[in-house]
């Protein structure tokens, strides 16, 4: 095919056409993600802290993986809604991996599958104990991972801020600098 000349390539602009905007938003989207055909499609463009992807879209900053099932199936998450994972992995922006669901059953998935901090899930006797054991002078962060909550969770047991009807001595005030015993 001598003599025919190859179209060129031409330079993507970063200022598209009013008309093709939204067409050039998905390809930008989908070109950040590495796809699998036997699981996960991982987001390969920006994290946030907690391991989400993120894309700007529509002048902000939004998570990928609510961006990808929106783009599949065409539906807006509903504001009281959350974008749940089956695979427990943040990262993944696989369309079947993806539903919206209530916060309840995103919360239910999570304690189901063994995801979950126990916040709301200690004993009165586990309160007891923690609260002895700090008086005692048990490090915060030692108690939060034997029973499984934030040390920040700890603090607000010892102080009687979290089941302050429950048993065992109470901090009168936060001391953060606890002479060793």
């Amino acid at each position: 095919m001598a003599g025919i000349d190859a179209p060129r390539r031409r330079k993507v602009t970063a200022d598209p056409h009013p008309e093709l905007e939204e067409a050039v938003a998905v390809s930008r989207f989908w070109a950040n993600v590495k796809r699998s055909d036997e699981g996960c499609w991982i987001w390969a463009g920006s994290l946030d802290g907690n391991g989400y992807g993120e894309f700007f879209y529509r002048g902000r900053n939004r998570r990928a993986h609510e961006l990808a099932l929106s783009f599949t199936t065409g539906e807006k998450r509903h504001e009281s809604l959350e974008t749940c994972h089956s695979c427990d992995n943040p990262p993944c922006v696989n369309p079947g991996h993806l539903r919206f669901d209530t916060r309840k059953s995103n919360v239910d998935d999570m304690v189901q599958r063994g995801r979950a901090a126990r916040s709301g899930k200690l004993s009165d006797a586990e309160v007891v104990l923690i609260r002895e054991r700090r008086a005692r002078g048990a490090r915060q962060i030692d108690l939060a991972e034997q029973f499984g909550v934030s040390d920040g969770q700890i603090s607000m047991i010892v102080r009687g801020l979290r089941w302050p009807e429950v048993g065992g001595p109470i901090e009168a005030k936060r001391n953060q600098y606890r002479k060793a015993a």
